[in-house]
C-alpha cells in the first residue's frame, strides 16, 4: 500500500506565501493596486504608492546597517507615517515596537533601552526629549525626523525614501519570526515587552475580519492612537483584507463626523470616553453628516455605560455596535455583540473563534464553577509568546507553556458570557488606557513629604475609572492636593497622575504588608462586585 502524501493525491503543493501579514500584502497589491491603502487630511496613498514608499524606507533601514530582527522604535503620534513605517518594518523583517507619545524621558528611554532599539521613527517635537536621554540608550544609533525640517544629528524621513532602492527589500519573512513589541506595564512598575509573532499578528487580523466581517475594500477609520495594541490589531486585520486606513490625527468631535462624511469608513473602533464626548455634541451638529456608510462600531478599553450604548444605538442606526475584551498581551479575546448589548449588562462577551478562556482559582489552581470568580486564562493562535529579555515575568504569565493570564478576575453566567470582575495586578483603566498603581505609588513615595500611599481606581463619569492617591503625610508637614498633583506631573506621563488626593492618617495592610486595596475602594465602589466603572 502506497503511503498518503499530504495533499492526498500524491502531489506536494509547493508554494512562496505563508500565514504572515507580507503575503496577503503583496496578493492585495496584485488585485488592487489603485485602491487607497492610507489617507491622513490631505495626503494619500495607493497601495502601489504605499509599496513603492515602504520598499525605499525599508531599503533604507538597511541603509543605515540595520538587519532582520533589528528593533526600530516608532515614537509617533496619529499621522500618515505612522502605517508606512508599521508596514515598511513588517516587510523588512525589522521588529517595531511602538511607544506611547505621552511618556516622559525617561520613561521612553527606558522602552527603547529595554528593546535594544537601533532605530526610532519620530516627530520633530521629540527630538530633544530624545537627545537629552541619548546617554541612557547605548542601542539607538539613527533618530529618524519626519517632516521637511532638518535637524542635526537626525536623518530626513522623505530624503531616506527618495534615496533608497525602489525594489523589494530583499529579505525572507516566517511566520515564526518576530513582528512587534508591545510594551505594557508590570506590577513592579517596570514595563514589559509584550512579544507577538508575524503568525500571531496574522490570525489576530484575520480573527477581527471574521468577527466584525471586514472585507476586501473596506475602509477602516483610526480615531485611537496608533501605537495602542488594538490599534495594531485593527491595521493587522485591513493589511490582510486589503483595505484602505483613514487616520484622524486627534479626536476632535465634530472633525470626526466631518471625516466620516468625507471618507466614507465602513468601521472604526473607539473608547468609550470618546463615544461619550461625540454623542454630547448638540443635536443640530449631530444630524448635520451623513454616517450612513458605517457598517460596524467596536468598543474597547473599558466597559460601555449602559446610557451610552442607547445613544450610540439610536444614533449610529445602520451600524452594529461591539464591545470587546483583550490585553496587549492576549490580544482580542471576547466580544460582546450588537444583539446582546441591551441584554447583558457590564459584560465583556464571549470568546473569539480559535480561543480558549477558562477561570481558575489562585489559591487552588483548579477551575472554578460557572458563576464563581476565577483567574481569567486564555489560549489560542493570537496571544503572546513572551516577554521580551524577561524570563521571570513569561513563565508567570503562562500556565503548563500555553495558557496564559494578565491577571483579571472574571466570573461567567448561565449562558457562557464573561464579566471582568476585578484585576489581581489592581490596574486602572482610564479613558480606555492602562494605568499602574505601582508605578505611581513609587514616584509619590520620593516625595520627602510622604509618609505612605496607596493608588487606586475611583468611579469616573467621563473616563469611567479616574487616578486617585490616598496620601499619609509625615507628621507635622503641611501637604495639598495641587501639591502632590503637581508633584506628579513632573514625573510621568499625563494619564498616569492622580486626578484627586485624599489623605488618611493610615493605610490599611496585611500582616505581610501588602496594601489592602479592596478595603480601600469600597469606601468608592461600595458592596459592588463588580469594581470596574
Amino acid at each position: 500500500m502506497s503511503k498518503q502524501k499530504p495533499d492526498g493525491s500524491g502531489r506536494t503543493p509547493a508554494t512562496g506565501y505563508s500565514n504572515n501579514l507580507v503575503s496577503s500584502m503583496k496578493m492585495n497589491l496584485a488585485k488592487n493596486p489603485d485602491m487607497m491603502a492610507i489617507i491622513c487630511e490631505e495626503r494619500s496613498a495607493t497601495w502601489a504608492e504605499m509599496w513603492d514608499r515602504t520598499n525605499r524606507l525599508g531599503n533604507g533601514f538597511y541603509s543605515l546597517g540595520l538587519t532582520k530582527g533589528d528593533r526600530v522604535a516608532i515614537y509617533l503620534k496619529n499621522c500618515f507615517e505612522f502605517p508606512e513605517t508599521f508596514v515598511a518594518t513588517t516587510k523588512s523583517g525589522l521588529i517595531k515596537s511602538p511607544v506611547n507619545y505621552r511618556l516622559k524621558a525617561d520613561e521612553v528611554a527606558y522602552q527603547l533601552n529595554q528593546c535594544g532599539a537601533r532605530a526610532v521613527v519620530t516627530d520633530p517635537e521629540y527630538v530633544a526629549l530624545l537627545q537629552s536621554v541619548r546617554g541612557k540608550m547605548p542601542d539607538l544609533e539613527h533618530i529618524i525626523v519626519i517632516g521637511n525640517e532638518k535637524i542635526e544629528g537626525t536623518i530626513n524621513y522623505e530624503e531616506l525614501i527618495a534615496n533608497s532602492d525602489p525594489g523589494e527589500v530583499p529579505v525572507e519573512i516566517l511566520p515564526t519570526d518576530i513582528h512587534m513589541i508591545l510594551y505594557t506595564s508590570g506590577t513592579t512598575g517596570q514595563p514589559k515587552g509584550a512579544i507577538r509573532g508575524y503568525m500571531e499578528d496574522y490570525h489576530t487580523g484575520m480573527t477581527v475580519c471574521v468577527e466584525w466581517r471586514v472585507r476586501s475594500g473596506d475602509i477602516q477609520m483610526a480615531v485611537a492612537p496608533l501605537y495602542h495594541a488594538g490599534s495594531c490589531a485593527w491595521f493587522c486585520a485591513t493589511l490582510a483584507s486589503g483595505g484602505a486606513l483613514v487616520v484622524v490625527p486627534a479626536f476632535i468631535p465634530e472633525k470626526l463626523l466631518q471625516a466620516i462624511e468625507k471618507y466614507r469608513p465602513n468601521w472604526m473602533m473607539m473608547v468609550p470616553t470618546m463615544y461619550d464626548l461625540l454623542l454630547s455634541l448638540p443635536r443640530e451638529i449631530l444630524h448635520r453628516y451623513d454616517l450612513s456608510s458605517l457598517r460596524t462600531l467596536i468598543s474597547g478599553g473599558s466597559p460601555l455605560h449602559t446610557p451610552t450604548k442607547h445613544k450610540i444605538i439610536e444614533f449610529f442606526k445602520n451600524a452594529e455596535l461591539n464591545e470587546f475584551y483583550g490585553s496587549t498581551e492576549l490580544g482580542v479575546s471576547t466580544t460582546l455583540r450588537h444583539v446582546d448589548q441591551l441584554r447583558k449588562e457590564r459584560c465583556v462577551g464571549k470568546p473569539l473563534q480559535d480561543l480558549e478562556l477558562k477561570l481558575i482559582d489562585p489559591a487552588t489552581g483548579n477551575e472554578v464553577k460557572r458563576g464563581e470568580i476565577g483567574l481569567l486564562y486564555s489560549r489560542g493562535l493570537g496571544g503572546l509568546r513572551g516577554y521580551w529579555n524577561d524570563p521571570k515575568a513569561t513563565e508567570e504569565a503562562f500556565l503548563d507553556h500555553e495558557w496564559a493570564t494578565v491577571g483579571d478576575m472574571a466570573r461567567q453566567d448561565e449562558e457562557g458570557y464573561y464579566y471582568i470582575v476585578d484585576r489581581v495586578k489592581d490596574m486602572i483603566i482610564t479613558g480606555g488606557v492602562n494605568v499602574y498603581p505601582v508605578e505611581i505609588e513609587a514616584a509619590l513615595r520620593n516625595n520627602e513629604k510622604i509618609q505612605d500611599v496607596a493608588v487606586i481606581g475611583v468611579p469616573d463619569e467621563k473616563w469611567g475609572e479616574s487616578v486617585k492617591a490616598i496620601v499619609v503625610p509625615k507628621p507635622g508637614v503641611e501637604l495639598t492636593e495641587d501639591e502632590i498633583i503637581a508633584y506628579a506631573k513632573e514625573r510621568m506621563a499625563g494619564f498616569k497622575v492622580p486626578k484627586s488626593v485624599d489623605f488618611v492618617t493610615e493605610i490599611p495592610r496585611s500582616l505581610t504588608g501588602k496594601i489592602l486595596k479592596k478595603d480601600l475602594r469600597t469606601k468608592y465602589w461600595g458592596d459592588s462586585q463588580i469594581q470596574v466603572s
